[in-house]
């Protein structure tokens, strides 16, 4: 079965996204360059630039991911726009992990363009939505850390848990015979539940290799 693609939805959230893109580069635009005064911590001059570069960034990288989507789509080369559209379906990058630097309260065009892009979060899925919400109720800056060796320990002892926890997970599955593992979902988990339920737009799609 062909796998359509909603070209009208990814229009939409490529124009979310350009607006959201806009106004962070006008609010990165009005933040003074970088001063060598020594405050490297979290909120400071120099991590806010930093951040609403990575904001500004991260918006502009999903804007052109869902373009060329689109592009290849009208192209009518079907298989690589499909490719194309599950990229572009991951979350933007640095959105809103920027504002962890980023001195509070926020400007105005910021929590804008967070807001933005929260209204197209189930596009992207992955927790967008609920770190965005994160990120505007946070009241102070929380990058660089201020303790790197805690820090450390800290991303050690989470890893740790994480592969113990898959580790015990897997032990009950090994012991399931394999007759009794249903197969039917096996062939859907690759595939994104936004792009397997889009509708084709503009006519069929073309069958490129």
């Amino acid at each position: 079965m062909t796998q359509s693609i909603d070209l009208e939805e990814l229009a939409f959230v490529a124009a979310v996204m350009e607006r959201a893109h806009r106004l962070l580069v006008a609010e990165e635009k009005k933040l003074p360059p970088r001063t060598a005064d020594g405050d490297e911590g979290p909120g400071s001059p120099h991590q806010t630039l930093l951040g609403a570069g990575e904001l500004s960034r991260g918006a502009d990288d999903a804007v052109r991911r869902i373009a060329l989507a689109i592009g290849y789509a009208c192209a009518g080369l079907h298989a690589h726009a499909l490719r194309a559209t599950n990229s572009a379906h991951i979350s933007p990058r640095s959105v809103p992990g920027g504002t962890d630097r980023m001195a509070r309260p926020l400007t105005s065009g910021t929590i804008e363009a967070l807001k933005l892009v929260r209204q197209v979060s189930d596009f992207f899925g992955e927790g967008l939505r609920e770190s965005i919400d994160k990120a505007l109720a946070a009241r102070t800056a929380t990058w660089p850390p201020a303790d790197w060796t805690n820090y450390e320990e800290e991303r050690a002892k989470s890893a740790a848990t994480a592969v113990s926890a898959t580790h015990t997970a897997a032990i009950p599955t090994a012991a399931i015979p394999t007759a009794a593992i249903p197969t039917a979902a096996t062939p859907t988990a690759a595939t994104p539940p936004a792009v397997s339920s889009c509708r084709v737009v503009s006519g069929s799609p073309a069958t490129d290799q």
